[in-house]
């Protein structure tokens, strides 16, 4: 069951400390929405959820056990239930704010009432103006209801306040389109993909945008980007499903953590491949994307492991001399470095770059007549291949 995890933690490290010592409860009440909020911290749903639903009907004051209740319906997708548990965790406190953000997301994403949302969502910024994921809900809402220009209204201003948030960028970009305010439109999905360069939906509108323009090149180029992506989507929503049913098909969690790594979803990746490499470990491939993967995180230790692991299989292959070189620099174990730079170099003495980063070792190693003269034959070899 899909839980949201970040607001439900949030929840359960504050209302721990409301629960503790509150007398105002009914001390049973209280005592059940500890336990619920224990039996969440241990993955104990069930568990959980019929605790928190006997102290609420023991204390129906108890506005934190409705929300947390609400979250684990809304989780469950018992959406009707988890907008009568947000409900009652408003009655119970009137400033409750994220019992009233909770409920207009209900309305406005399950249930598709923009109506009610929008009111619910403008006693949301009425007590907390600053509060950005409400006013990019509310500015949803209104464009909804065609209401576009106070949509876009609300949608900068939630920008200002979040300019991280990817949903507020994408709608405000789509109401800019609605309007045939193109070049707002297209600055804004600009920027959205400046954040998220994987956003799908934004490279297919971007394209739109520039076709509107006239601007025919740059629009094929965003919806081929479009397309990419989109492929890349659906490969890997297919990998997913069939690694469910086939847990031991190396080749199927290789190709799945490759695409999450072109994807940079790194953690995603890394257990794929590790998955992959756990059921083939004969095969370098998976250990050489594991390497890549811990160097584009700074985990050097690891990337180390795994291309020492490569180089074991395939010792004569002068790019994996070339990487683990540089994972050693990046280790300032520079000695290390200049010898797998000679090694990528004597099995590959016309590559340029080779040269290059065997000078960089060097230099860094304080070996400073060696880094010249190696330094001099990369600009040979640069200089003979520019002028051929």
């Amino acid at each position: 069951m899909k839980l949201f995890k970040y607001t439900l933690t949030l929840l359960i490290f504050l209302n721990t400390l409301l629960a503790i010592g509150a007398p105002r409860y009914h001390p049973e009440a209280a005592r059940l929405y500890d336990v619920g909020l224990r039996a969440l911290t241990h993955g104990e749903q069930e568990k959980a959820q019929t605790a928190l639903e006997k102290a609420v009907a023991l204390d129906a004051s108890l506005a934190d056990a409705h929300c947390v209740l609400g979250l684990i319906y809304k989780g469950a997708e018992e959406i009707h239930a988890a907008a009568e548990a947000f409900r009652r965790a408003t009655i119970a406190d009137e400033n409750y704010i994220e019992a009233y953000y909770e409920l207009a997301d209900v309305l406005l994403i399950h249930l598709g009432d923009t109506a009610q949302a929008a009111q619910v969502l403008q006693k949301v910024v009425a007590i907390d103006v600053h509060h950005a994921r409400a006013r990019t809900l509310l500015g949803i809402a209104y464009f909804r209801d065609n209401l576009t220009d106070a949509a876009i209204s609300e949608l900068q201003h939630a920008i200002k306040l979040d300019p991280t948030s990817l949903t507020a960028r994408y709608t405000l970009g789509t109401a800019f389109l609605q309007q045939e305010a193109w070049q707002s439109a297209i600055n804004t999905f600009k920027e959205l993909i400046e954040i998220d360069p994987f956003h799908v939906k934004a490279y297919f509108s971007l394209g739109t945008a520039y076709r509107r323009i006239g601007k025919i090149e740059l629009a094929q180029k965003s919806l081929q980007r479009f397309e990419v992506l989109s492929i890349e989507e659906e490969q890997m929503t297919h990998l997913k499903r069939f690694v469910q049913r086939n847990s031991n098909n190396s080749d199927a969690w290789y190709r799945l953590g490759r695409i999450q790594l072109k994807r940079q979803l790194w953690h995603e990746a890394t257990q794929s491949l590790e998955r992959s490499v756990a059921l083939a470990p004969q095969e370098t491939r998976g250990y050489e994307a594991l390497g890549y993967v811990h160097f584009q995180q700074q985990n050097y230790p690891q990337a180390k492991a795994m291309y020492e692991k490569v180089i074991a299989h395939k010792p004569n292959v002068a790019t994996y001399r070339n990487s683990l070189g540089g994972i050693y620099l990046m280790l300032e174990a520079h000695t290390e470095a200049i010898a797998q730079y000679q090694i990528a170099v004597e099995l590959e003495p016309n590559e340029p770059r080779f040269y290059l980063n065997l000078s960089k070792a060097y230099e860094l190693a304080g070996a400073k007549s060696e880094a010249e003269k190696t330094y001099k034959e990369y600009e040979r070899l640069t200089s003979k291949s520019t002028s051929q």
